[in-house]
């Protein structure tokens, strides 16, 4: 059963709560890897945390619910936009990073959910702090990461997480990763958990050594994903197999739906064109799926979020 509109009247409460970070009918394509979708009915951008604790309590008040939006690299918007729930965005605030704890061997270093990963590959390359090198290339920021435990050449982002601050309803808790228990591509948070911050313990090498993994590690996927507008891998990789092996020999390679096409050189890949619409992502996605669970009984699970 799809979730109701937001009501004017709910619109009125929520302008009237949080006129300073609120914005109406904010466009989300730009926002996004595949440069598709509507607008967000209702926009916020807290710049701290008490903004982003009035925010979940008012629309807790109002019972309405929110999608937490970090880079949009991972993320597929309707065509119609989201107008069932909330977007709130992390990208105005929660960038700061810090060193708050260094000895001979390693750093501990203090994160904010918005970070964009690019700018802390960036920290480990001057300071020579190992650990994050494998998810060099991989866009969006660090909350989108721990959320859907983002990882790439047999690492993850929690390989080096010591801690995770959460916003809970709105109660601030701290979750280890023993208490998290992450898994593929799901960090393990529940339900409208939102990540405010995270704590990681990376081992000191040298700045030599973690540029030469980071340029290494850059070279495998400029070799690996297609040129053009494209979100990366689109299904998960089933348990003991690989969705693009899957997918090629289902004879995904090239399908075409309007702006969008399965890419030639990675099956689980779709390009976008600049007149494609998430209406013909997601139809190809569907012909995707649907080859692969006819040619092998398996159903790919997306690895993109829809809304």
């Amino acid at each position: 059963m799809e979730s109701s509109l937001i009501n004017a009247e709910q619109k009125s409460e929520l302008k009237h709560a949080l006129a300073g970070f609120l914005v109406e009918n904010e466009p989300l394509a730009p926002k996004t890897a595949f440069k598709t979708g509507g607008s967000a009915a209702i926009y916020l951008q807290p710049k701290n945390l008490s903004e982003l604790v009035l925010a979940v309590k008012t629309l807790t008040w109002l019972e309405l619910k929110f999608l937490v939006m970090g880079g949009g690299s991972n993320l597929l918007v309707a065509d119609a936009g989201i107008n069932d729930k909330a977007v709130i965005s992390l990208a105005r605030g929660f960038k700061g990073y810090e060193i708050v704890g260094s000895d001979s061997d390693s750093v501990m270093i203090r994160a904010g959910s918005g970070v964009r990963l690019a700018a802390l590959i960036q920290l480990s390359l001057i300071g020579g702090y190992s650990g994050w090198e494998n998810l060099a290339g991989i866009p969006g920021t660090l909350g989108g990461a721990l959320a859907m435990n983002a990882g790439a050449h047999g690492a993850t982002i929690y390989d080096y997480v010591s801690a995770v601050r959460v916003l809970r309803g709105t109660e601030l808790i701290w979750l280890t990763r023993a208490e998290l228990k992450p898994v593929y591509r799901n960090g393990g948070l529940a339900g409208q958990d939102i990540v405010v911050a995270a704590y990681f313990h990376l081992p000191r090498t040298t700045s030599r050594e973690v540029t030469a993994r980071v340029v290494e590690i850059k070279q495998q996927r400029r070799q690996r994903l297609p040129p053009g507008r494209h979100a990366g891998s689109v299904f998960k990789n089933p348990a003991g197999d690989f969705a693009a092996r899957l997918l090629d020999k289902a004879g995904c390679k090239g399908l075409r739906s309007g702006g969008a096409q399965v890419s030639e050189q990675h099956a689980n890949v779709i390009v976008v064109e600049k007149d494609a619409t998430t209406r013909d992502i997601t139809d190809l996605m569907a012909e995707m799926r649907d080859r692969v669970e006819q040619s092998f009984g398996i159903v790919l699970e997306p690895e993109i979020r829809m809304f």
